[in-house]
């Protein structure tokens, strides 16, 4: 049996050892908060160029603003104000007229997640936000998701990234959404002792060598 005073020890050890991770993560925690650029969401941005200006006016009509103004990340592939100048303007009407078809052409812009344009390579699918799959492909000319290319890349905000494209993407009409993943891996992912990361774990750990420590001492 583990003695009284090696016991302690390792108990003493632990301790200290979560106080120092904790206070180590919150000083880091704080230094990022501190000296992090001032940015601007992906709302703000996109509205703050006149290049996107009928973009913005579809995005509100669509009631998507507050979607992309969050705090969760997406990549938007925003066509300019060129790109919409390309559409017949009745179909664009149709569109403005229509809340659910055109959320759902403009959801197929938006992908969850930051995709930098290093991050897109070779030739794929990305799952976008209403869950269609949008094709994409890397060529040493040129970068294109579906019928679209990028112009310009890596406008970054705090809750993503836009690129610049020069058409809009229509969705296939028999496309269909593809099933949603399971949360679980996330879950999975965050690892650490009973789910727990970092120092977190250390506390946790701590606190139940503390509580078998009572109970040898009450047997004793």
């Amino acid at each position: 049996m583990i003695s009284k005073k090696l016991f302690s020890a390792l108990l003493a050890t632990l301790v200290i050892l979560s106080i120092v991770a904790g206070s180590t993560g919150a000083f880091a925690q704080t230094q990022t908060t501190t000296t992090a650029p001032m940015r601007q969401t992906i709302i703000q941005t996109a509205a703050s160029e006149t290049n996107f200006s009928t973009l913005m006016g579809l995005l509100k009509v669509a009631n998507l603003t507050d979607t992309l103004n969050g705090t969760v990340n997406y990549t938007l592939f925003a066509p300019s104000n060129a790109a919409f100048d390309k559409i017949p303007s009745s179909t664009l009407a149709n569109l403005a007229n229509n809340t659910t078809a055109l959320r759902r052409v403009l959801l197929y812009h938006v992908v969850p997640g930051t995709l930098l344009s290093n991050d897109i390579k070779g030739n794929g699918t990305f799952t976008t936000a209403n869950g269609l799959s949008l094709p994409y492909s890397v060529t040493s000319i040129a970068v294109t998701v579906d019928n679209a290319s990028i112009t310009k890349t890596d406008i970054n905000a705090t809750n993503g990234v836009i690129h610049v494209i020069d058409s809009v993407m229509i969705p296939p009409a028999n496309a269909t959404a593809a099933a949603t993943a399971s949360a679980t891996a996330a879950s999975t992912a965050a690892g650490g002792f009973l789910g727990l990361p970092g120092f977190e774990a250390l506390y946790a750990v701590a606190g139940l060598l503390a509580v078998a420590y009572v109970v040898i001492r009450r047997r004793k």
